[in-house]
């Protein structure tokens, strides 16, 4: 069974952390059709099924930000040097497709090791993020940096993918899908209506470097639950 098109919408919108205007942007524009739909100055998203005044309220909460790359360097070849936005091990990454959101639109990029002799690879036994570069297809930096700047994000190339057993393969699941069941189980709540509880879903930002959104979203609301 296809995963539901707003759920593959999301997961094929960019949204590192601090980068999630793509994503909540269509998460917003889904929720604006049963419920009213605001947002704070972090980036967080809320979509709120009413139920009256004084109601209690029930906060369901997912977050809309993926781990990504970031560019911190453009060296002399036009290879970029990078770091990572959440948790990521350099041997996860390695050998990887990304995409850099750029000024220009996507640039996509490969991330590869870069070439050591026996020697050096002896003092490293263990592979490091500075073992690891972003090839943009750039041959100086002048031309690298035509296409990206220091400071660009970047995302896995991860389309959704059906596999047997009715399971989903996908880049940014963690945590869009999360993000679409509360969407999701706040427009069942509209639908059937009669709740007697403010249900407010929730696409928060920042999770990955910190749950920074979800802390944010959770001291604005103030719910009586939270899920």
């Amino acid at each position: 069974m296809a995963a539901p098109e707003l759920l593959q919408s999301l997961l094929q919108a960019a949204g590192p952390s601090g980068h999630e205007d793509e994503a909540a942007a269509l998460w917003r524009e889904a929720a604006g059709a049963f419920a009213e739909v605001s947002s704070d100055t972090l980036g967080n998203s809320f979509a709120r099924v009413a139920a009256g005044d004084g109601a209690p309220t029930l906060a369901v909460m997912g977050h809309v930000d993926e781990i990504g790359v970031t560019a911190t360097n453009i060296e002399e070849n036009g290879l970029l040097s990078f770091t990572t936005i959440g948790g990521i091990t350099p041997d996860a990454v390695r050998g990887q497709r990304v995409e850099l959101l750029t000024r220009g639109g996507r640039v996509p990029a490969a991330i590869a090791r870069r070439r050591l002799y026996p020697e050096q690879l002896r003092d490293r036994p263990r592979l490091e993020l500075a073992d690891l570069h972003l090839d943009v297809g750039a041959a100086s930096r002048e031309e690298a940096e035509r296409l990206v700047r220091i400071g660009d994000a970047g995302v896995w190339l991860g389309p959704p993918v059906d596999l047997p057993g009715n399971r989903l393969l996908s880049k940014a699941l963690d945590n869009r899908l999360g993000a679409y069941v509360a969407l999701e189980a706040a427009r069942r709540v509209a639908e059937t209506g009669g709740s007697e509880v403010d249900v407010v879903a929730v696409a928060a930002v920042q999770e990955e470097i910190g749950s920074y959104g979800a802390r944010a979203a959770a001291f604005g609301l103030d719910p009586q639950v939270a899920l």
